[in-house]
């Protein structure tokens, strides 16, 4: 019998500074769009153990993670420690615009 998936709310902040929160968003992102981890696997390229490794913060190789992320729509974006604030702060207000999108949608559906 399958596992439920994960929790699909992605962590809090934008900068990622370990391997387990970088997981913690691949693993967020996969259950956001409802992809079991073999399927998430199969459809970025990578075997299910080194999805799984990915997504508990484990070691892997630089070129795996990227694949993972480019397949389940993410991208890593390196900039200077000074202008990471900055990148919050715009991480933040989009993801309220897109909350504030999902429910004039859904306003639409309803009506």
């Amino acid at each position: 019998m399958p596992r439920p998936l994960p929790d699909p709310t992605p962590p809090s902040r934008a900068t990622i500074r370990s391997l387990g929160q970088l997981g913690d968003r691949i693993r967020a992102t996969r259950a956001g769009e409802g992809m079991p981890i073999d399927q998430a696997a199969n459809h970025c390229g990578v075997s299910v153990g080194m999805m799984s490794k990915l997504e508990n913060g484990k070691g892997v190789n630089l070129e795996h993670a990227l694949r993972v992320m480019d397949g389940l729509g993410l991208t890593m974006l390196v900039v200077p420690k000074a202008h990471a604030g900055l990148l919050e702060e715009a991480a933040a207000h989009a993801a309220k615009m897109d909350k504030n999108a999902a429910r004039e949608r859904q306003v639409q559906f309803e009506e």
